[in-house]
């Protein structure tokens, strides 16, 4: 079957045998990827950007609110901002509810999710038209419009990282 991998790093990864040989820290845990995105399924779109962004929908996320305030979504909704959301990007592992390290604090994970979404990271970024890009300096600008969604650009896509690899193909 085709996995949603969550790896050691916090990283959401798809991968199309289960293998989730993408997760180069280990894997924490792992949950069936959508029917969409299952290789034996009728309606298999084979589209591995896609499906990690269908596996990243299912996460928990840190959300910047409209109004400039941070919340933490357990769900991935970013429904407690009222205002809408300026962006959203990963909760770190221990706050992610499939994680086995989960904490279940929602407290602990709004004060580290504050920390986060106040660093300029690199994004990908699902565009109103389904496509889906990777931003380096987090703008999003790419999408010629407001994204759909957010998600944040694997360490290794990071501009700050010290193993960045600059290559807007693979991330």
């Amino acid at each position: 079957r085709s996995m949603c991998c969550l790896c050691g790093d916090g990283e959401t990864v798809y991968s199309r045998t289960g293998s989730c040989k993408k997760c180069n820290g280990g894997t924490d845990s792992t949950y069936e990827a959508p029917l969409k995105c299952q290789a034996r399924s009728s309606g298999f779109i084979d589209d591995s950007a896609e499906c990690t962004a269908s596996c990243k929908d299912e996460r928990s996320m840190c959300c910047l609110c409209g109004d400039g305030h941070v919340v933490y979504s357990r769900t991935g909704s970013c429904k407690k901002c009222n205002g809408g959301t300026d962006r959203s990007v990963d909760a770190p592992a221990k706050c992610q509810a499939r994680s086995s390290g989960f904490i279940d604090d929602s407290a602990e994970c709004t004060a580290t999710c504050k920390t986060v979404v106040s660093e300029k990271r690199s994004l990908c970024c699902k565009c109103g038209s389904g496509k889906v890009v990777f931003s380096k300096s987090g703008s999003c600008k790419n999408c010629n419009g407001t994204p759909d969604k957010t998600y944040e650009a694997p360490e290794k896509c990071q501009a700050r990282s010290s193993g960045f690899i600059d290559d807007s193909a693979e991330c």
